[in-house]
């Protein structure tokens, strides 16, 4: 999928931390019991310093444990030489169901819940506070909408497969996503044209899906 804004909604997730710092929680208790000053509320004060120190510590481990789980993402060039034969191959599978107006077979073809939630979101960049289960609720109702809108504009058709132009490859480790797929294709009439008839293509291993049908 395109892109989890996860943005992208399709979904972009945020590698962003939203939350106060453990300091600024510390200077506001600070202010406000500057007045009441005491020997305990020092104790406490000095407690609670040494508290947010190591709860620091803690997120930037955890932050540091999750760059070493998920690798920085890479932008590849072009589609990689091993896996050409596999997206158009997929692309053709597309294009032979779009012309028997085949919604089954479509739905085939698509990443399932069980894909999208052990293979490619753990392989994302972490979003806090966010499941896949929640994603996938999002993504799902877009996703029915878009494989009705393919079917409805462009069913029965049939599309000749020149070649498979997706705008970017973003590499995550073993996943693969090639992001906002053009079919370059030659139609019924012999015209060549290009159409978009998903967003993006997920490659989870050795196994090739259509990401979504939703396009951006």
């Amino acid at each position: 999928m395109e892109k989890r804004n996860r943005n992208d909604t399709h979904g972009v997730r945020s590698l962003s931390w939203g939350g106060r710092s453990p300091w600024k929680r510390f200077i506001e208790k600070a202010r406000v019991r500057r007045e009441g000053a005491s020997l305990w509320w020092s104790l406490g004060l000095l407690l609670g310093a040494l508290c947010a120190l190591w709860g620091a510590h803690l997120w930037l481990s955890s932050k540091a444990r999750t760059r070493e789980i998920n690798p920085a993402p890479v932008i590849l060039p072009s589609i990689p030489d091993d896996a050409r034969p596999e997206v158009r191959a997929l692309a053709e599978a597309v294009l032979r169901a779009i012309h028997r107006g085949d919604r089954a077979a479509l739905e085939e073809l698509l990443l399932t819940q069980e894909e999208f939630c052990s293979k490619l979101w753990p392989a994302l960049p972490p979003t806090p506070n966010l499941s896949c289960r929640w994603a996938w609720s999002a993504y799902a109702p877009q996703n029915t909408e878009g494989l009705h809108r393919v079917l409805q504009e462009h069913g029965g058709r049939a599309y000749a497969l020149l070649r498979v132009e997706p705008q970017r490859v973003v590499s995550y480790g073993d996943v693969r996503v090639y992001e906002r797929v053009r079919l370059i294709v030659v139609d019924e009439s012999g015209r060549e044209r290009s159409v978009c008839l998903f967003g993006s293509i997920c490659q989870l291993g050795r196994a090739f899906r259509i990401c979504s049908f939703i396009l951006d």
